[in-house]
C-alpha cells in the first residue's frame, strides 16, 4: 500500500501497521510494539492539554522595572562601576589577580638526542695520495749584458763563519741628572726678598738685604739687592738714605729704570727742584717715545707730569707750568691733583 508523502493523515504510524510480514518495515513496527507496550501513548491529546504544551512553548516575557525604580538602578551600576576601577587602581582585586592569572603550560623539554657515533677518520696509504709534478719553470732570455759574479773562496767563508759573534753592547737608558743645589747667594737673596715682599717686614728686610751685600758685594744678584733696598728704606720712609742709595745705582741698566728715575726725581723736587727737572722730562720724554705710547704705566706719566709743573712753578716758569697743568688736566681730568690744577690755571 504505497501512501502520498504530501498527505500526513495517510501515513501510519509504526504501532498502527499490521503485524506479519518479511519486510523490513514490517519488523521494525514489530519492534516499536514490542518496545512501547499497550497503553503508553495516548491516542490523542484534548484541547486543554494542547493548550498547556502551547502555553509552555512559548517564550516567557519579561516586564520592565517602574520607572521611578529605573534611576535607583542606573546610580547602582554606575556606583559598582566606579568601585570597580578604584579596587583594581588601589590593588583591593590583587589577590584575586593572582589567582585568575594564566599560568601557562611549560613548554615539553626536548629529550636529548642520543650521540652520534664517532666516525673513524682512516688515512690513506701514501700511494693513493696524488702527485702534483711541478710544472716547468719558464725560460727566460738571457740579459744582454751579463757580469761574472766573483764569490769568494770557500775557505774563508767557512772561517768567517766560525769567527765569534760579539754580542752588541748594552745601552743603558741615561740616569736623570740631578737638580743644581740653589747656592747660598740665592737662597740669602730669597730670603731678604721674602721678608719685604711677602711678610712687608722692612727692618727685617733691609738687615738681610746689608748682610747680603756684605757677604756678595759682586754677586751676580747685586744690583736686584741694592734696588730692594731702596724700597725697603722708602718703606721706612728714609729719604735722604733711599736718595744716596738711587744716586749710586746706574738706572739705565736695571728694568725699573724709568720708574726709579722717576722716585729720584721726587725726592730730590723736597730738596733741589734744579736737579729735579731733568729727571721728570726724561720720563716723559720715554713715554713719548715708548712704542705703543701705552707701554708706559699712566700712572708714571701722571706722577712726573706733576711733579715737573710743581718744579717749574717753584722755579719761577709760569709758563711751563702752566703749560704741564693744561696737560695734567686734559690727559688726567680725574687724577689725584686734577682739582689743584685747575685752581692754579684760575688764579694764574
Amino acid at each position: 500500500m504505497k501512501h502520498d508523502p504530501s498527505d500526513l493523515d495517510s501515513i501510519l504510524r509504526w504501532r498502527d501497521r499490521p503485524s506479519g510480514g518479511d519486510a523490513d518495515e514490517e519488523r521494525a513496527a514489530a519492534l516499536v510494539r514490542d518496545a512501547l507496550g499497550p497503553g503508553a501513548l495516548p491516542d490523542g491529546l484534548d484541547d486543554g492539554e494542547l493548550l498547556a504544551v502551547e502555553d509552555r512553548l512559548r517564550p516567557e516575557r519579561h516586564g520592565r522595572p517602574p520607572r521611578w525604580l529605573r534611576p535607583a538602578l542606573v546610580a547602582a551600576l554606575l556606583s559598582v562601576s566606579v568601585a570597580s576601577v578604584m579596587g583594581y587602581e588601589t590593588g583591593w582585586f590583587a589577590p584575586l589577580r593572582e589567582r585568575l592569572r594564566f599560568r601557562s603550560i611549560p613548554a615539553a623539554v626536548p629529550e636529548p638526542a642520543p650521540p652520534r657515533p664517532k666516525r673513524r677518520m682512516t688515512r690513506l696509504p701514501p700511494a693513493a695520495l696524488p702527485t702534483v709534478e711541478p710544472a716547468p719553470a719558464p725560460i727566460a732570455a738571457p740579459p744582454p749584458e751579463t757580469k761574472p759574479v766573483v764569490t769568494a773562496p770557500p775557505r774563508k767563508v767557512a772561517l768567517a763563519a766560525r769567527a765569534p759573534v760579539t754580542p752588541p753592547p748594552v745601552v743603558r737608558a741615561a740616569e736623570p741628572a740631578e737638580a743644581p743645589a740653589a747656592s747660598e747667594e740665592i737662597l740669602a737673596l730669597q730670603q731678604a726678598v721674602g721678608l719685604l715682599r711677602g711678610k712687608h717686614d722692612a727692618p727685617a728686610a733691609l738687615a738681610a738685604l746689608d748682610d747680603y751685600l756684605a757677604r756678595f758685594p759682586n754677586g751676580v744678584l747685586a744690583p736686584e739687592a741694592r734696588v730692594a733696598r731702596v724700597d725697603a728704606l722708602l718703606l721706612l720712609d728714609r729719604a735722604a738714605q733711599a736718595l744716596r742709595a738711587l744716586d749710586q745705582l746706574p738706572l739705565d741698566a736695571h728694568r725699573r729704570s724709568t720708574e726709579l728715575q722717576l722716585i729720584r726725581g721726587e725726592l730730590r723736587a723736597r730738596t733741589d727742584c734744579a736737579r729735579a727737572e731733568p729727571d721728570f722730562t726724561a720720563v716723559l720724554a720715554r713715554a713719548q717715545a715708548a712704542q705703543p705710547p701705552a707701554q708706559l704705566p699712566g700712572e708714571l706719566q701722571e706722577r712726573a707730569l706733576y711733579g715737573r709743573a710743581s718744579c717749574r712753578s717753584a722755579l719761577g716758569d709760569a709758563g711751563g707750568a702752566a703749560s704741564d697743568l693744561r696737560a695734567y688736566v686734559a690727559r688726567f681730568p680725574h687724577g689725584a691733583h686734577a682739582d689743584w690744577a685747575r685752581r692754579w690755571l684760575e688764579n694764574h
